[in-house]
């Protein structure tokens, strides 16, 4: 396995982490207990995959640095981050300066659950990109040096069968300067023309333009300046489970390409979640 694998999970910022826990239980996920990140002024409730997994990030206290998270709630709710999969913090950090991608770290980041009774702290080793390695968010390498605490198995059991995040849909008047970036990253054998294969997943660059297409009969428009991430999709084990449990809660998914069930962005905090076997 390379030092840089797949996409370890992807970041979704909120206004309001109580509302976008509920708002993400009403799709079907379980959320694990709230999170929050020490020496930091975020937090984080996390809905945990069998491979991957989707971070609800927003800001619990104004005082304490939020890496910019201010900035990007400037735009709304939505998709702003990838992180990489690592198996090795330093290794990384290795193979993407050899890349010519200038990365800082690896630095140590802990996250404390919030539990009944103890808390439980869980580490990560952080290989930061600076500002634009792929233009239009966030991209780091996220080690993890607790990963048997990360995934219990009630965080893994959602009543709509979720088991990995599969796919992202980046927005891009020219996709040119983003396949670079993820060139650079994964290696040239991984871009197949405007796409990405990661390994595990694979990641769109379409104009504004061709998101009626992927998306059709949902509202797509990027909630933020483009290049941005728009969507994402989500693996199940059986589509009809996961339409009975939208539809139990009120949510009415759209039929998309391939017999997905796509869900708008707004009613999943800015980000559009195409649901597929």
């Amino acid at each position: 396995m390379t030092p840089v694998f797949g996409i370890d999970h992807v970041q979704v910022v909120v206004r309001d982490l109580e509302m976008a826990r509920r708002t993400w239980a009403r799709l079907g996920f379980t959320p694990t207990p709230r999170g929050r990140h020490l020496n930091r002024g975020s937090g984080n409730y996390c809905l945990m995959l069998r491979d991957g997994y989707i971070e609800l990030i927003g800001i619990v206290d104004p005082k304490l640095p939020t890496s910019s998270l201010d900035a990007h709630l400037a735009h709304g709710p939505g998709l702003i981050g990838l992180a990489f999969g690592g198996s090795s913090g330093t290794a990384a950090a290795d193979q993407l300066a050899k890349a010519g991608l200038a990365p800082t770290g690896p630095t140590r980041l802990e996250r404390i659950i919030e539990r009944d009774g103890v808390d439980a702290r869980l580490a990560f080793d952080i290989v930061s990109l600076p500002d634009g390695a792929v233009p239009g968010f966030r991209t780091f390498v996220c080690c993890h040096l607790s990963e048997k605490e990360v995934r219990e198995p009630a965080w893994l059991d959602h009543p709509n069968g979720a088991v990995a995040t599969s796919g992202f849909v980046v927005a891009a008047a020219d996709p040119v300067p983003i396949l670079d970036g993820f060139r650079r990253i994964f290696g040239a054998g991984a871009i197949r023309g405007r796409a990405v294969d990661t390994g595990r997943e694979r990641i769109e660059v379409v104009t504004p333009d061709d998101l009626e297409a992927v998306y059709p009969g949902v509202r797509a428009k990027p909630g933020r300046p483009v290049p941005c991430l728009v969507g994402m999709s989500v693996r199940v084990e059986d589509l009809k489970r996961c339409k009975a449990a939208l539809e139990s809660t009120g949510v009415d998914p759209k039929p998309g390409p391939g017999g997905s069930l796509l869900v708008p962005a707004d009613e999943a905090t800015g980000a559009v979640v195409a649901f597929h076997t």
